[in-house]
């Protein structure tokens, strides 16, 4: 046999096997993985998507939560997994595009085949509800006052909440005088924030609505339709590159998906988005939907990998 008959044999054979393979997906679970605590933001969209995600796959899909190291351990044990599609993580932007640049972990950019971005919401920094603090001009007037004294929570070093709370109390001058106690997830810090123990803290609205919490600030382009009282970054004095903020994720699988694997996933996540009972789940939570395919995702996720180098450097981190 000739070596361009016998290439053309193997090519052949390799893309029959691939695309059985991809006839027979899925044929067993699917797990989606959270990278936080349960009770998180993360945690609570990857749950409100999941039943949706399983009914346009046809197959059963299960959540479980991998916490630890601001995200980063679940994405080092994903990057690990065989690329098969059983196992996907929702990974937010600073999981995907921060702590990879920030740390020392064992994936980056091209440790992963983008499935689907599903959301992207502005991020808010808030109080309890019975909290003394009913603006940032208070919070500042406060902490000159007694620096040292008032404690910001995140759910983890480089994480979105980290960023939030730098980002506001480093563009109002006044982080070198406040306190960071960094939790495994924003569940965790909730609590601390409802105990009294950390006076502020930063996530989505759809984690804000969890709990009687006071929006002082929100880090968008303009004031957001649930919360129009409460000022933009840009309205209480926050510069640019500090002012805008968006947790926006997706699903992602290891790199070295099959093509037709990626697909099914992709057209089940699409699916699953539009799905009205994930449409309600958006809209009750405030979940801003925000839904890419795989290829656009990608080319996404690359270029926010790139323009993120500069928030890192804002954020001193």
């Amino acid at each position: 046999m000739k070596l361009s008959t016998l290439t053309s044999a193997m090519f052949g054979a390799a893309f029959a096997a691939s695309a059985a393979v991809a006839d027979g997906f899925p044929e067993r679970p699917i797990n989606l993985i959270a990278p936080f605590n349960a009770g998180g933001g993360t945690d609570l969209l990857l749950r409100g998507l999941a039943p949706h995600f399983a009914e346009a796959i046809g197959s059963d899909v299960f959540v479980s939560n991998m916490a630890g190291g601001s995200g980063t351990v679940a994405a080092s044990a994903l990057q690990g997994q065989r690329p098969d599609g059983y196992q996907m993580a929702y990974m937010s932007v600073t999981v995907s595009t921060i702590q990879p640049q920030i740390k020392n972990v064992p994936y980056g950019v091209d440790s992963w085949t983008p499935i689907c971005s599903v959301a992207a919401s502005p991020t808010m920094l808030f109080v309890t509800a019975d909290s003394p603090f009913q603006s940032m001009e208070d919070v500042v007037s406060a902490v000159k006052a007694e620096p040292g004294k008032y404690v910001y929570g995140s759910s983890g070093p480089g994480a979105i909440t980290h960023l939030t709370m730098v980002s506001a109390f480093a563009g109002l001058g006044i982080i070198d005088d406040m306190k960071h106690l960094p939790f495994q997830g924003s569940g965790p810090a909730i609590k601390e924030l409802t105990a009294g123990n950390i006076q502020f803290f930063g996530d989505t609205e759809i984690l804000m609505k969890r709990g009687d919490f006071r929006p002082l600030v929100v880090f968008n382009s303009e004031r957001v339709e649930g919360f129009p009282d409460v000022p933009t970054a840009t309205e209480v004095g926050i510069a640019a590159p500090l002012n805008e903020l968006y947790l926006w994720g997706g699903l992602f699988a290891p790199a070295g998906l099959e093509p037709d694997v990626t697909a099914k996933l992709e057209a089940a996540c699409e699916g699953a988005v539009a799905s009205d009972g994930f449409q309600e789940f958006a809209a009750n939570s405030g979940t801003v939907i925000n839904y890419r395919g795989a290829e656009e995702f990608d080319a996404f996720f690359r270029a926010q990998y790139e323009s993120n180098a500069a928030l890192i450097e804002a954020a001193g981190l």
